[in-house]
């Protein structure tokens, strides 16, 4: 089974694709490191220094710090989800994989594809349900006020995102990264 050619432009939107969810992964983390890094900076030093100073400081860390942390939190892993389906660095495991005929293979690939796409599209659905209901009955995050379902819908796209990944590995295998052969 060769399978279709890989048009220029799948190849081209695969890219673009892999590099934006990269670029969202990076800045969430990078976030993730400069709000928790103020907010230790904050209480530890800038406080305790002015009050020595005289001043009158309050509040010196950053509000909400750990709960905007868990936000992008969420934002990054379902980004990295795509990154690692995109990259092949999911964990595989190797049990049966020298139980069928070599010439199988990339029949059983393209399946596996297949059956990849449909459970991470029908997490996506389940994970929309989840958004709509958090929207439906207004769940908010304690002590922010804001809505969780804005960040919750980084759950459905990601799953989509991979679902549609797998898809297009088993439509044009060529697209598909080739799996490391490491010992175990």
């Amino acid at each position: 089974m060769t399978g279709t050619t890989l048009p220029a432009f799948i190849t081209r939107c695969l890219h673009v694709w892999h590099l934006l969810e990269r670029w969202i992964a990076v800045v969430a983390f990078s976030l993730i490191g400069f709000l928790i890094f103020a907010d230790v900076a904050g209480r530890e030093f800038i406080g305790p220094v002015g009050r020595a100073l005289g001043m009158d400081m309050g509040a010196t860390g950053v509000y909400g710090a750990g709960k905007m942390a868990l936000f992008l939190l969420v934002i990054a892993a379902f980004a990295g989800l795509g990154v690692s389906v995109a990259t092949g660095a999911q964990i595989v495991p190797r049990i049966a994989f020298k139980w069928i005929p070599a010439s199988w293979g990339p029949a059983v690939d393209r399946l596996g594809n297949l059956v990849s796409a449909a459970v991470f599209f029908a997490t996506a659905y389940y994970g929309a349900l989840f958004v709509i209901s958090s929207r439906s009955i207004g769940t908010v995050m304690p002590g922010l006020e804001w809505p969780v379902w804005i960040i919750q819908t980084a759950i459905p796209i990601g799953f989509a995102s991979a679902g549609l990944r797998y898809l297009a590995f088993a439509i044009w295998p060529q697209s598909a990264p080739v799996r490391e052969e490491l010992p175990e």
